[in-house]
């Protein structure tokens, strides 16, 4: 029999915790930084409510951040060392040792605060130190344990506080030992209130797993025109391969501050399932035919959006926190990759330049093989067909299904669908062989209603590509064609107004602003060109809703003075989705 008694060190887990996590959590874990497939939204949405409700926990208010630090306190009190721009913080000398660092390492002044004949915090030598005028005029800052993890001692943490705030100091706290038996209340811009508390739950009882919190005050945070002090997938809005400077990091400090993907605790198998055969198998012959043609490649997180809607494929799209690398494989000059930055300041990050991403792990049966396979040729003969179904956000870059669209209502009943689009990994644990043959049978069922009802779909929207032309009246071909021109025209003046300023430094920064407008504008240009057409196709709008979609595009023009053509709008409404 074992009995645990070093709770201070970690808690134990829980069964109905960890049986939650199997059953509701794990299936559906995914990266945090994505919105288009299920499990990356799902996670997220997770990881954004448990934030929330832990900050509800800790009396944190409007003004104060969380940040998911790795290994416990260690950790979380790393990572504010390094978002003040120093490397230690002062302490106590009853402070855990990750709150003290080597002298080589200091790159502020770290005085100890020694304790009293009671083993208390000594709250006159701390006056003292705060007092001396060596530190005046200096930012201060207090670091100390809640509780001593070795005696058990408690610090009284509001008088600490007290003293620092009187004083012009922030008080942080260590609550690793005592953080699972205590309430915390950050009282946040009180006297007595916390500025940053370090926190472990994988020492809280069901909590071994867990990462270190970092609860703290926006106001410490130094590094808002800096990098963050961890960079990577999530923290960025846009990144090349060329200059460093041309990076832009998100402003709120929860997501600039979250770089990378939760850890996923380590799991034992927990499903064993063994699929079928008769999944279509694509023909290379048919690829070949495909690769001779040259056809307009498809948004990566449009594509993505397909995967997940039609058939539950979780991919992951845009650059995969591979942005300098994406330059490289999509050829992006360094002349386009300042025009798209530029277009992505002026908050426009649809124009981010990506790809969908599909990953082939060495535990995948034949038959998930094979129906990705058959997911791919799918999108790739008819994911362009989809297009008119679906909302682009220039802003977010996102995929939003248009619920309302009339082809798909009408067609919604009459598709007599084998099998809801629920995940694949519903109830998968067998007793016997007969269970495993007839989950193995609705499994590959599921595979073929899935490409069916896809290809149903498909057929019966409009090849996009081959009526797009044909669509349009003449009168709206030429204006086309009269706005087309326009934006060419003011590209052409742009690049050699760039020529003529081109040793004038100054007058090359603005001409780059303008550059950035005039791509992005052209770019919505013939976007809004293209959804017109679909929206025609696909719809079959009367032309008083073609209008709404034209003085759009026109009034969009017009707000970068970049036509002062006349156009009809007296049907103009923004509601024209």
């Amino acid at each position: 029999m074992l009995t645990y008694a070093d709770q201070t060190a970690s808690g134990r887990s829980l069964r109905y915790i960890e049986d939650y996590l199997v059953k509701d959590v794990l299936p559906f874990y995914g990266n945090t930084h994505t919105e288009d497939s299920h499990v990356g939204s799902k996670t997220t949405r997770l990881v954004h409510k448990a934030a929330r409700y832990i900050k509800r926990c800790m009396g944190a208010g409007p003004n104060d951040v969380l940040i998911f630090c790795g290994s416990g306190t260690t950790a979380a009190i790393k990572r504010l060392q390094e978002v003040i721009g120093v490397a230690a913080p002062s302490v106590d000398l009853r402070g855990r040792l990750s709150t003290q660092l080597r002298p080589e390492e200091r790159l502020a002044d770290v005085v100890e605060i020694g304790v009293d004949a009671d083993g208390l915090i000594d709250i006159a030598a701390l006056r003292h130190a705060l007092n001396s005028p060596k530190y005046k005029n200096r930012p201060m800052l207090g670091s100390f344990s809640a509780c001593s993890n070795v005696t058990g001692i408690m610090t009284d943490t509001r008088q600490i506080a007290r003293v620092l705030h009187q004083h012009g100091a922030y008080a942080c706290f260590d609550f690793a030992a005592s953080g699972p038996y205590v309430k915390i209340d950050m009282k946040s811009g009180e006297i007595d209130g916390y500025d940053a508390v370090f926190l472990s739950p994988h020492k809280f009882v069901g909590g071994p797993g867990t990462p270190g919190i970092l609860l703290m005050n926006k106001g410490l945070y130094k590094l808002s025109s800096q990098p963050p002090s961890l960079c990577g997938g999530g923290t960025v809005a846009y990144v090349n391969g060329f200059s460093e400077e041309d990076t832009i990091y998100y402003d709120d400090i929860e997501e600039r501050e979250d770089a990378g993907t939760p850890t996923n605790r380590p799991k034992d198998p927990y499903v064993t399932c063994i699929l079928g055969q008769g999944v279509h198998w694509p023909s290379s012959d048919r690829w070949l035919e495909d690769l001779r043609r040259k056809r307009q490649p498809l948004h990566g997180r449009f594509v993505t959006r397909l995967f997940n809607d039609l058939f539950g494929i979780q991919a992951r799209g845009g650059c995969a926190c591979a942005g300098p690398y994406g330059h490289t494989l999509l050829k992006i000059e360094n002349d386009l990759s300042l025009r798209l930055r530029s277009a992505i300041l002026q908050g426009y990050s649809g124009l981010k330049p990506g790809w969908t991403r599909l990953s082939f792990s060495y535990y995948l049966s034949k038959e998930e093989f094979k129906f990705i396979l058959s997911a791919i040729e799918f999108i790739a003969s008819y994911g362009h067909r989809f297009l008119s179904l679906y909302k682009f956000d220039w802003i977010t870059g996102n995929w939003t299904f248009k619920k309302e669209a009339i082809k798909y209502l009408l067609m919604k009943e009459e598709l007599a669908l084998g099998t809801s689009l629920d995940t694949l990994t519903e109830n998968v644990l067998f007793k016997d062989d007969a269970k495993i043959e007839k989950k193995h049978r609705a499994i590959q069922n599921k595979f073929e209603n899935y490409l069916e009802s896809a290809k149903i779909i498909a057929l019966s929207l409009p090849d996009i590509k081959q009526s797009t032309v044909a669509a349009l009246s003449l009168e709206e071909r030429q204006e086309a064609e009269h706005l087309d021109h326009e934006c060419r025209e003011a590209e052409r003046q742009e690049a050699a107004h760039l020529q003529a300023l081109q040793r004038d430094e100054e007058a090359l920064a603005y001409s780059d602003q303008i550059a950035a407008v005039t791509s992005a504008l052209h770019s919505q240009a013939m976007a809004v060109l293209k959804i017109k057409a679909l929206v025609l196709i696909t719809l079959d709008l009367a032309s008083a809703n073609f209008s709404r979609w034209r003085t759009l595009f026109v009034n969009t023009l017009k707000k970068y003075a970049l036509t002062d053509h006349v156009f009809e709008d007296d049907d103009f409404s923004d509601n024209i989705y």
